[in-house]
């Protein structure tokens, strides 16, 4: 079982990037919740290198170090910590074979690294700036130096346990000569706090031995900061600094750092100052600087001068410029990383990252299902589950108007209209069939910049909205209240009083003691999750950010406080009804925005009386988003954590991984449709592991079993596509059959095993076994039957009868299998030595062409007719070239032993007569695929062709398709009585000549 990513491949946040100033085709970006990620090609491919070997997968910084491109460092934790969508990390990372291997390097409580330093002769001796927890306080902050390569770890500055480095710079003449910033910085829910007497400028001259504070010519009260040493010019030094009115902007220092003057007040250096503040100084010309923020700014003349240019996307966080030429940089912004060559003008595209961060995720009933989900710093978007296509590509979803934040609610039986709640209570509409969005804010008032307690309806960032399951006219949303339209969101009544905490101590502004900040993502006490029972109408579920449940079984005539005894505030993040019971439900908690990373998941039995935590065997220090149960198996639930996925077989009494090949990410959302299991994560954009059958049927007798086989699950009919060259990097599902069968002991090698697919009438339409010698193009087909310990998935195409392997059809297509099973009932049977395994399934027509084809029924009916037919001719006719071709080369023989001229001219016409019938049915000039297009096809050919041009959705069958049917069958039946007049006639009369001669006759094979 495999998870497949499905993308959409564009890129998600960025916060470090970083080049090779003599390789200028190899470059690094760190994701923030996706990982490391490499390109040897200028950004036209990137590959991630982190995956199997970091525990986290939030990237805070990345250093190669400059005297061995080998040796790379990665800072895990990102550095612009926002109040959603962050990750932390686990320390510091190191290759020394250039991203192919890693190992972690300690400084795991540091959770969020801003900065490495390598020295530039010495990789070993290396510098780290803890950033540090912002949650709470972290005596883990400060500057650390390792002489070893990180064996071991030195602190070597600490400001205070609320106060951690979030930048450092280096003179590249002299590297004893540091500036590290530090930043008074923490979070709640409801408030940012980033300035204070802890945000200072720190310099050392002796490589970190004694450390400085600077103040000269800098505001008192200083925010976040960012300062560059330029390399170009040691003595001069930037630094963007947040601060109260006139005193923030962009300084610059002309003596090294020991004074400074400010050069610029412009709003646009400081602005929203916990997300930005990198400032990176040209290494060539000492009087630019960039400036990042919402837009990247480059200062011309000594940072006085803004000059503007075009960006692969908004929100910039990193800039590596390559000392030896500065046209050529590589950019981290919200979007990925982009190249450029040409000094900004043009970069590389976003648009190969599957590094989106996803919130929540729904999907709809149609075939195939279609993903919802809105994606942080881009839009929210409605994206195929599989397609006829190669690859899931940009032409494969739909970008519905709504925000980052979204959460999205639709009619799965109907998805036309989208409804999607973002950031600052903006709630719309988006009509599918016209492409029209319409804003339905039940209170359409400004809320941005505004305080919570000041607004008729507060509005989380994450506000929730669902259809109702029973009713596609309902529509839930929340707000401080439960509230409810019928006419698509025109009309709205309040249907509960305030579910939350209501403190407006936790109302107030979002941001402090320099710039407020009020986006809704700091919005406090407000509903996070509204969820109905899929089984009674009118038992819905609401959950805070605050940390209260509530239930009404009325359809809100009375509400009941529901929450867990006990549960400390924190985020109801996801409230599961139970499919298979209308008074159990789930829920998960997190309460990591309040210090408290414990995972936290309970269960109910009794509509929320009584309230039971299962996280036995999640571990302890990585909290739970998400928990799902599975609609076909009672008590079998999915976990989505920090750190991954688990699955519980007892209704959460203990729970398992269940990673395989997904990497380390949050998860940030489950659902599941269809038996598969949709995965939204945060910084690896979607995932679906296909076909959750086998865990359906786990059991402790399956798990005794010396071997299993698993009851498929139920296919569909295949659609067809003609020609495309369309496609894109995200995976479909493996096609055909997936059977499971799981085998709990080695079996022996001299053991066979066998795997057959047997129609309704019990006739075998496919096999493999083993133990046997592979013969002709059996060598094309990879086998499929494992012997080893474990689960193994066999995957069947569907297709009933192989062609022969004549070298004139495998040469030009390699696939030799024959037409399309029909639908209809079958069977599966996994032999392994004496015992035997059996499994029933079914072949169903895909919806989609019940709904396009009249009558598909008899459709299909009577192209398994043709195609059986059809089939049967071809496979008459290979034997027949074959036979000839034996008879040929018995000829061949005789023909030398011979020296009566009559015998030999004799023997010269049946050969000939023989050549001429096979080349009526084989074009001998078909080497290659290109030979399609260069030579006429015979008839065998043109019968495998025809089955391929009516396979899969090609229905019904049309007046042509018959015709062509009944004119290659007479053609067929005419060459076919041409075999035989070879076999009856013209092989006895030369045989009676040979026998004259007494010479051997021509053996004809045997059926």
């Amino acid at each position: 079982m495999a998870y497949r990513n499905i993308g959409p491949f564009r890129g998600g946040r960025s916060t470090t990037v970083t080049g090779i100033p003599d390789d200028i085709f190899t470059y690094y970006m760190g994701a923030t919740g996706g990982g490391v990620w490499k390109t040897t090609d200028g950004g036209t491919t990137w590959n991630n290198i982190s995956d199997g070997f970091f525990n986290t997968t939030g990237i805070g910084d990345i250093t190669v170090a400059p005297s061995d491109p080998n040796i790379i460092y990665v800072g895990t934790g990102e550095s612009p910590v926002r109040g959603v969508k962050t990750s932390h990390g686990d320390g510091l990372y190191k290759s020394t074979d250039a991203g192919k291997t890693w190992k972690h390097m300690g400084l795991e409580k540091t959770r969020h690294i801003s900065d490495v330093y390598v020295h530039p002769t010495n990789p070993n001796k290396v510098y780290v700036a803890a950033q540090g927890n912002p949650w709470g306080p972290n005596p883990e902050r400060g500057v650390y130096l390792s002489e070893n390569g990180g064996n071991t770890w030195e602190k070597i500055l600490f400001v205070n346990e609320n106060s951690g480095i979030v930048d450092m710079t280096v003179d590249a003449s002299n590297p004893d000569i540091m500036m590290v910033a530090s930043w008074d910085f923490h979070r709640k829910p409801w408030i940012v706090h980033s300035g204070g007497p802890g945000s200072r400028i720190y310099k050392t001259t002796d490589g970190g031995k004694n450390w400085k504070e600077i103040t000269k010519g800098l505001p008192e009260l200083k925010g976040k900061m960012g300062v560059a040493i330029s390399p170009a010019n040691p003595n001069i030094v930037y630094i963007a600094i947040d601060a109260l009115g006139n005193k923030a902007g962009v300084y610059r220092s002309e003596d090294g750092g020991e004074s400074f003057k400010q050069t610029t007040n412009d709003a646009g250096t400081y602005a929203r100052s916990w997300y930005y503040m990198h400032i990176i100084a040209d290494p060539n010309d000492e009087d630019e600087v960039w400036v990042m923020n919402s837009s990247a700014m480059k200062y011309v003349d000594s940072g006085k001068t803004f000059e503007g240019y075009p960006w692969s996307h908004v929100d910039h966080h990193d800039l590596w410029i390559n000392p030896n030429n500065s046209e050529i940089m590589i950019n981290a912004n919200d979007g990925g990383a982009s190249v450029t060559y040409n000094g900004g003008k043009t970069w590389s595209t976003l648009y190969n990252q599957p590094t989106g961060q996803f919130y929540r995720v729904i999907t709809d009933n149609g075939y195939p299902y279609r993903v919802y989900s809105g994606q942080q710093d881009n839009s929210t978007i409605a994206i195929d589950s599989r397609v006829m296509d190669d690859g899931i590509g940009e032409m494969h979803w739909d970008v519905m108007r709504a925000g980052e934040s979204s959460t999205v609610a639709v009619d799965p039986n109907n998805p036309r209209y989208v409804y999607s709640t973002y950031f600052a209570s903006n709630f719309v509409e988006w009509d599918r069939d016209i492409d029209n969005t319409r804003m339905i804010m039940p209170y359409p008032t400004r809320v941005t910049g505004e305080q919570p307690k000041n607004l008729k309806y507060r509005a989380n960032w994450n506000g929730p909205v669902i259809v109702s399951p029973h009713d596609p006219s309902v529509i839930y949303y929340g707000s401080q209240y439960v509230m409810k339209s019928t006419d698509r969101g025109v009309t709205w009544k309040v249907m509960s009083d305030d579910l939350t905490r209501n403190d407006k101590e936790h109302q107030g502004k979002g941001g402090e003691p320099i710039s407020n900040e009020q986006i809704t993502a700091e919005s406090y006490n407000n509903l996070f999750n509204i969820e109905e029972s899929p089984l009674v109408e009118g038992v819905i579920w609401v959950g805070s950010d605050d940390g209260l449940v509530h239930l009404t079984r009325d359809g809100g005539e009375t509400w009941t406080n529901v929450t867990p005894k006990g549960l400390k505030e924190s985020i109801i993040n996801v409230v599961e009804p139970s499919p298979h019971d209308p008074a159990t439900a789930y829920i998960a908690v997190t309460g990591y925005k309040l210090n408290d990373f414990t995972p936290y998941i309970f269960k109910t039995n009794d509509y929320g009386a009584t309230w039971e935590k299962i996280v036995t065997g999640i571990p302890g220090d990585t909290f739970a988003r998400t928990v799902r149960e599975d609609p076909d198996r009672r008590g079998l639930l999915y976990a989505g954590t920090e750190t991954g996925v688990f699955v519980s077989f007892n209704d959460g009494g203990n729970w398992l991984p269940l990673q395989n090949n997904l990497p380390e990410v949050p998860i940030t959302d489950l659902r599941v449709q269809r038996k598969d299991l949709v995965v939204a994560t945060q910084g690896r954009a979607l995932w679906i592991l296909d076909d959750l059958t086998p865990l359906h049927q786990i059991s402790e007798s399956v798990a005794q079993a010396d071997s299993y086989l698993y009851d498929p699950r139920d296919v569909y009919t295949e659609l067809s596509v003609a020609y495309s060259t369309d496609g894109g990097y995200g995976k479909n599902p493996p096609p055909g059959l997936q059977i499971h069968y799981l085998l709990n002991k080695e079996v022996p090698k001299e053991t066979t095993m066998s795997l057959e697919i047997m129609d309704k009438d019990g006739v075998v339409v496919h096999s493999e076994s083993t133990n046997t010698t592979p013969v002709d193009c059996d060598t094309l087909v990879k086998p499929q039957l494992k012997k080893q310990v474990g689960t193994h998935r066999y995957q069947w195409n569907m297709k009933i009868g192989r062609f022969d392997c004549l070298t004139e059809l495998y040469t030009t297509n390699r696939d030799l299998t024959a037409y399309n099973a029909p639908p209809g009932a079958y069977t599966v049977r996994l032999t392994v030595g004496d015992k035997v395994h059996s499994q029933d399934f079914n072949i169903d027509i895909d919806p989609r062409l019940k709904n396009s084809i009249p009558n598909v029924e008899e459709a299909y009916e009577e192209r398994d007719a043709i195609s059986k037919t059809i089939y049967q001719g071809a496979t008459e006719m290979a034997k027949g070239v074959r036979d000839v071709r034996m008879v040929q080369e018995q000829l061949h023989l005789i023909l030398k032993m011979t020296t009566d001229e009559t015998l030999k001219q004799e023997g010269k016409e049946l050969d000939t007569l023989i050549e001429t019938w096979i080349e009526a049915i084989l074009q001998k000039e078909m080497r290659t695929f290109q030979s399609n297009y260069m030579f006429e096809a015979r008839l065998l050919i043109k019968f495998k062709d025809f089955l391929n041009s009516i396979d899969k959705g090609n229905l019904p069958m049309t007046p042509g398709v018959r015709d062509v049917s009944k004119d290659y069958l007479e053609q067929w039946a005419a060459l076919k009585a041409q075999l035989s007049d070879i076999k009856q006639k013209e092989v006895p009369q030369l045989n009676a000549r040979l026998q004259q001669e007494g010479l051997p006759q021509l053996y004809w094979p045997k059926p």
